[in-house]
């Protein structure tokens, strides 16, 4: 696999999400967040490892977007220690934006791709993320 590409399409997402994410006030790993928090709740340390993030990073960008008005925390009833984070009313409506971004950042680099390349395309680079992640937390990296 040549890195190399890889890398230059990293580059290129992360500049035009910042660039569209700050017309939201929110930074990308925010958007991501959000992202996840759609439709459902959960913890801290389950976010942490979904994107293979440490949980003070985590930690500090939830605390921006509970600033923001944008998620709510709430402690687990079995377990106090616990907090479940979800998105509130404003948060629910910022996604669509967010969603909108990606999407359109997916038009942006599928262009000229039948929709058959692009599935094919996505099921690739889902098993090669697999493949990181299982070797990473075989303690590999």
């Amino acid at each position: 696999m040549n890195n190399h590409f890889v890398s230059i399409i990293r580059r290129c997402e992360l500049s035009y999400v910042r660039g569209e994410m700050e017309k939201y006030g929110l930074i990308p790993l925010e958007g991501r967040l959000i992202r996840i928090l759609k439709d459902k709740s959960c913890s801290q340390e389950e976010m942490a490892e979904y994107l293979n993030l440490d949980k003070g990073r985590i930690a500090k960008n939830l605390a921006s977007l509970e600033e923001k008005g944008l998620i709510c925390r709430k402690i687990n009833e079995h377990d106090r220690r616990q907090k479940f984070v979800s998105l509130t009313d404003k948060g629910e409506e910022i996604y669509e934006h967010i969603r909108d971004i990606y999407k359109t950042w997916d038009q942006i680099c599928y262009a000229g791709f039948s929709e058959e390349e692009q599935q094919i395309h996505q099921d690739h680079i889902k098993r090669i993320a697999d493949n990181a992640v299982t070797y990473r937390k075989k303690g590999g990296i």
